[in-house]
């Protein structure tokens, strides 16, 4: 692979080159240039000038929108509505190049019970390393990632370092796009480092990691907890109970197939709650039951705010209270609209605006834009944003309400470091001035912060079809 004098939208490269024997970090805060850098790398059409734009043929990418993409071609192909039973779409295996040959592979990336799977019924942390899989079983020479290990559970991470050095060890090219150090991997011999739309400095790994270090960025995500003005028309201006959240023996599952079962849960207010498990073992599935998102909100024994599900109450009632925000969400928001708009929908709790808003509604989203450093974009298509300012937006559109519960499935999945850690504080002084409950899914350790006084511990069941 060699660049030379090349610019992709506000992003210029004066020369990059990965020469063999070599394996590429691409390191860069969330608005440093990365994602042009990423486009200009993996993207065949694309408006781009160079004097040299040399790429491997057997290219292969992974990356946050071809797995949207794949998800969304999977959607138009449901036949669900014209069958009696739930279609699963095309199965995980099929998106393998001769499955059999790469057995072991699979099981190391604990994927081989997933296979028969649908890809629409993988949790989002399966359906990434299926992608990866699928990149790696079709035998390619040059293998680029967009953050590689975003939404993997740990034991994942760690099978996925092997495959990738051992994909190194082959002579296969590597360039990794990553915005935190954590996710360097140790053996990684060449690092770039991306800020304000160029290519800054590159060099060994060592040598590039001391200047990261050295160098630390501001963060996007601005706010504070003084932000959490009410709107005129807030929900929360009469009490309500204190226990956010009872489930009895609950369960869960997709097609016959269960996620979770057997699971009590009590989260009463001020009970700030992390949830964590390996990939496939039901976090999501159970803010989808709490959420109002899973049917089987109707068939188990739960009550939210005080309200038995299943006893006439609307969606409205439940998610009223609440602000949500995680990666179902997030790839399901595919309506067209502008980002102010997508904020601004957190106040009827809808994927798009229908409602009439008002003036003080208008400035309160403004202002979040604001704290976003996104003032400028509040007219832009939401879709037409980077990966993770769509994530600090959907943030901001689970906090503009101030609700009791804040439902949060891993928000900071493609922030950087310095994001991540300024929505971390953020949550630590909601929860220090009692403003909301926290319900939390996160992979990452270095997220479990003190604040938290509840974990759930989720488990993956052995699953065996009803029928």
């Amino acid at each position: 692979m060699k660049i030379i004098n090349a610019r992709i939208k506000n992003m210029y490269i004066s020369q990059f080159q990965v020469l063999p024997g070599q394996a590429w970090c691409i390191w860069g805060t969330n608005r440093s240039g990365m994602e042009d850098f990423f486009s200009l790398v993996s993207e065949k059409k694309m408006d781009v000038t160079a004097d040299i734009l040399a790429l491997p043929e057997r290219l292969g990418v992974v990356s946050f929108k071809n797995q949207q993409e794949i998800y969304e071609a999977e959607l138009k192909k449901d036949q669900t509505d014209f069958l009696d039973r739930l279609d699963p779409g095309t199965l995980a295996r099929d998106f393998l190049k001769d499955p059999a040959k790469h057995a072991g592979l699979i099981q190391a990336m604990d994927m081989t019970a997933c296979l028969d799977q649908g890809y629409r019924q993988l949790s989002s942390g399966q359906a990434r390393k299926l992608v990866i899989l699928a990149q790696i079983t079709k035998g390619v020479s040059c293998l680029v990632i967009q953050a590689p290990f975003e939404g993997l559970d740990h034991e994942s991470c760690k099978e996925l370092d092997k495959a990738l050095f051992h994909l190194f060890s082959r002579k296969i090219q590597l360039l990794l796009f990553v915005h935190n150090q954590t996710d360097i991997p140790s053996w990684i011999t060449h690092l770039a480092i991306v800020a304000n739309g160029r290519l800054k400095d590159q060099g060994p790994a060592e040598q590039m990691l001391q200047i990261i270090r050295s160098n630390p960025a501001p963060a996007d995500f601005t706010a504070t907890v003084q932000d959490l003005d009410r709107t005129q028309n807030s929900v929360r201006e009469k009490p309500g109970p204190a226990c956010l959240i009872q489930l009895h023996k609950g369960s869960a599952g997709y097609g016959g197939l269960p996620v979770f079962t057997d699971l009590d849960l009590e989260v009463n207010q001020g009970d700030h709650t992390l949830v964590t498990g390996p990939n496939g073992s039901g976090k999501s599935t159970l803010l989808q039951v709490i959420t109002g998102d899973h049917p089987a909100c109707y068939t188990n024994d739960l009550t939210i705010f005080g309200i038995r599900r299943g006893t006439g109450e609307s969606i409205w009632d439940v998610k009223q209270h609440m602000g949500i925000m995680g990666s179902d969400l997030h790839r399901n928001f595919r309506v067209p609209g502008s980002v102010l708009s997508c904020i601004l929908s957190g106040l009827f709790d809808t994927i798009g605006l229908y409602s009439q808003v008002t003036p003080a509604q208008e400035r309160l989203a403004f202002n979040w834009l604001e704290r976003l450093g996104l003032k400028k974009a509040a007219a832009t298509a939401f879709r037409d944003l980077a990966h993770a300012d769509q994530r600090l937006v959907l943030i901001a559109r689970a906090l503009i309400k101030t609700p009791r519960l804040l439902v949060l499935d891993e928000p900071t999945q493609g922030l950087d470091e310095q994001n991540r850690a300024a929505i971390l504080n953020f949550l630590a002084d909601l929860a220090a001035e009692a403003k909301g409950t926290i319900l939390y899914v996160s992979h990452r350790e270095d997220e479990f912060r003190s604040f938290f006084c509840q974990h759930i511990q989720m488990k993956r069941v052995c699953r065996q079809s009803s029928s």
